[in-house]
């Protein structure tokens, strides 16, 4: 058995037996883990509200090997989002993250970045509460990113002609992208101000890619939901149970 610490965000909880708790939480050096939290439902809790979705915590753990269940020693509080829990659209939000994260991250395999995104996207989320939609296409983007699901929309996949708004690209049936001269076939155009929009993921945090973005157009948010969405149903097979609702 041995003893883990590390950075971690509460994505999920459950109800275990008649006081304990199961927590889902992405970690920052231990990927995903489910963590059983022995007491946390009783009122004199060691863990008082540390275990509440979407806080940033400082954990301790048990794992044994061959195990996927893992024992919380300890959890700290770091950063809470108590307030976001009250909105509803942000808490929407927090919802399909923690779903969406909790069927990508492999288990136990450290992801610096997803972790990194995942808590940026939340602070973002707290620090422009009119942002929900923006900051929602951004997680979905990079998570498929980083899942090596998201297409390279900067260059042609054929010829290697570098694509931008004034060669938007063409995807295919295969979401693979395109140029003009290349596509063939049905194809999905990328209007200019979304393959602008797609572009500047890689190189904005999100508060500034929310703040960047704020006048995007309904059109353009409209058809990277669409494409997000689409590569999301594709990967798990399914529609996400807490799935947010495309632009109006």
């Amino acid at each position: 058995m041995g003893l883990v610490n590390t950075d971690a965000i509460v994505l999920r909880t459950y109800n275990l037996a008649e006081a304990d708790r199961i927590a889902v939480c992405l970690t920052r050096s231990a990927g995903l883990v489910r963590a059983v939290a022995r007491g946390a439902r009783r009122m004199k809790s060691r863990f008082g509200a540390a275990l509440e979705p979407f806080t940033l915590i400082r954990m301790a753990f048990y794992e044994k090997e061959n195990r996927e269940l893992v024992s919380i020693s300890n959890a700290e509080i770091l950063k809470s989002h108590f307030d976001l829990a009250a909105q509803l659209e942000a808490s929407e939000v927090l919802a399909y993250m923690g779903e969406l994260v909790s069927e990508f991250a492999p288990p136990h395999e450290a992801n610096e970045k997803l972790f990194r995104m995942v808590v940026a996207c939340v602070e973002a989320l707290e620090t422009s509460p009119g942002s929900t939609r923006l900051v929602s296409r951004y997680f979905e983007v990079w998570l498929l990113r980083l899942a090596g699901l998201f297409p390279d929309v900067r260059s042609c996949a054929e010829c290697g002609r570098q694509l931008g708004e004034s060669d938007p690209a063409c995807l295919d049936v295969e979401v693979s992208p395109h140029c003009q001269k290349c596509s063939r076939g049905p194809a999905t155009r990328l209007l200019p101000e979304t393959q602008r929009t797609v572009m500047a993921t890689q190189r904005l945090p999100p508060v500034d890619f929310a703040v960047t973005f704020k006048e995007l157009s309904e059109q353009s948010e409209a058809q990277l939901a669409e494409l997000t969405h689409r590569l999301i149903v594709r990967a798990l097979e399914r529609r996400p149970r807490t799935l947010v609702a495309s632009p109006r």
